[in-house]
């Protein structure tokens, strides 16, 4: 255990340290350096953590996280119905029919995935009817060929509620007048804002509305909610392999967004160890200071040595130099980092208002999220103090290796 004069020493010369550090520009850059870098890092963070909330509660709330089928392509019975909803990772159910097809406006057209469901059982298992920003959810009752479309969809038709537009599928039906496809036309009832890629790709309609336009060609399954999104896989495996005579088949969230939440995941690591390495050589820069700080306080170690100061004395009071000059670094960082989130978000709604752009349609959400967590910042923290002691121990070591007439007579 070191002496309370060493510590008393270190305090001493660290408050030196520190106001020379801040008063000459050219010393304040390393310190600099080592606060943008943490705040880099924990802005890539907490902005790759926003991103992976939004894909878990919002983009997984308003995607099927699991779809059942009958394998023999008819509808599902009553015994497969109680055999899905009696498993224990299932909460809630509704019947829904996919039809990838085509929405034509007056001028434009696009292709979309037509989901018929029942607007009564729907929001059990689907968070889109809470993001409803004209008409409402329950005109499906009101409205037999009604349709529901996105925002952003209905803009680019150049559409809004009360217009008409059809839906087409590729399918064709031929009779004695010839061939014709299958197509109807939808009033807009609604328009849904999720800020998710569903709000181009989906247009809802009552399962009625569906199984008239799709007839028999295209089969109904149920949707499930499930408790625990990363039960998906078992569950159905389980339906598979455990009730092989009931004939389901079906697909889960991972098969449609999984490699995505998947790569969430890889980035935030190699992110973090990429910019972990950024900080490792701002705080060997930081070390610069101390090489300085020995060199212009060589007399003040000889004399601490001539007064019975060992080498490992020396070396604790440098270290610790680097540790509070790291703390400066550090503490300024994290704060940056922490406002460096709402000033970018701030930034690019700015950037969209200004220039009526929209940056992130390319996105599987259309908004900058962030999420800052206390485990990142403690975790940032941690590793760059860390390596700044370590840095810290090539001038330390220096300094306890210094011979006491150098020292002295450098200061005569």
């Amino acid at each position: 255990m070191r002496s309370k004069w060493t510590f008393l020493v270190s305090l001493r010369l660290a408050q030196k340290l520190r106001t020379t550090t801040l008063s000459r520009s050219h010393h304040r850059l390393p310190v600099l350096g080592l606060s943008i870098a943490i705040a880099v890092l924990i802005l890539a963070l907490s902005i790759v953590n926003g991103f992976e909330v939004a894909m878990r509660e919002r983009v997984l709330s308003v995607f099927p996280q699991a779809m059942v089928y009958d394998a023999g392509l008819g509808a599902l019975s009553q015994d497969q119905i109680e055999l899905i909803t009696s498993q224990a990772e299932v909460e809630s159910v509704a019947p829904v029919i996919e039809m990838g097809g085509l929405i034509i406006g007056e001028t434009m057209q696009r292709g979309v995935l037509i989901t018929a469901v029942d607007p009564l059982l729907e929001p059990e298992v689907n968070r889109v009817p809470e993001f409803m920003i004209a008409g409402s959810w329950s005109d499906f009752n009101d409205q037999k060929f009604g349709v529901l479309l996105g925002g952003r969809l209905a803009e680019r038709l150049q559409v809004r509620v009360g217009d008409r537009v059809e839906l087409m599928l590729p399918s064709v039906d031929w009779s004695l007048a010839g061939f014709s496809t299958r197509s109807k036309r939808f009033k807009i009832v609604g328009l849904f804002d999720s800020r998710t890629e569903l709000d181009e790709t989906t247009v809802y309609i009552s399962l009625q509305a569906g199984e008239a336009l799709g007839r028999a060609d295209y089969r109904q399954g149920l949707r499930l909610k499930l408790g625990d999104l990363f039960n998906a896989e078992s569950l159905l495996e389980r339906l598979y392999f455990e009730e092989p005579a009931m004939s389901l088949v079906g697909s889960t969230w991972m098969s449609r967004q999984g490699s995505l939440y998947a790569a969430i995941g890889l980035q935030k690591q190699i992110m973090f160890v990429l910019l972990s390495l950024l900080i490792a050589i701002a705080a060997f820069n930081v070390t610069s200071q101390l090489v300085i700080f020995v060199e212009e306080h060589r007399p003040d170690i000889a004399i601490l040595k001539t007064v019975g100061a060992g080498e490992g004395d020396i070396r604790f009071i440098f270290v610790l130099q680097g540790f509070f000059l790291g703390l400066i670094g550090t503490s300024l960082g994290l704060l940056l980092g922490f406002l460096a989130c709402d000033v970018l978000v701030a930034l690019i709604a700015g950037l969209n208002q200004w220039f009526g752009v929209q940056l992130l349609d390319e996105y599987f959400v259309q908004y900058l999220p962030y999420e800052r967590l206390v485990v990142d910042f403690i975790s940032v923290g941690l590793i760059s103090l860390v390596m700044c002691v370590l840095a810290s121990w090539i001038p330390a070591r220096q300094a306890g290796a210094m011979i006491i007439r150098e020292g002295i007579k450098d200061g005569a």
